[in-house]
């Protein structure tokens, strides 16, 4: 079984996971989206940051490239929570 690098995995987060969060979130739950917001997308950021620096260790991001950026990261997650939050007091109707 191969092993997928820490800077192919931080790409699919940034491409594929994050976008995909807001994919059908119409038909998607307060209760999804409370849990995104307390539990998912802080594990996900955590892992995020942990291989940003995997990434760099590894020679696979310079030390300045943008993909293994943390306040890039940080920002990145900090906007995708600060959306779904939007949404998720829309829905509630507290927002």
């Amino acid at each position: 079984m191969a092993m997928i690098s820490a800077r192919k995995r931080l790409e699919s987060i940034e491409s594929n996971v994050l976008p995909s969060m807001f994919a059908g979130i119409i038909i998607k739950d307060e209760k999804w989206l409370r849990k995104t917001l307390e539990e998912t997308l802080p594990n996900l950021e955590k892992k995020a940051l942990e291989l940003a620096l995997k990434c760099k260790a590894e020679g696979g991001c310079s030390e300045n490239e943008l993909l293994c950026d943390e306040t890039r990261i940080r920002e990145l997650f900090k906007e995708t929570c600060s959306k779904l939050e939007k949404e998720f007091l829309i829905r509630t109707g507290i927002g």
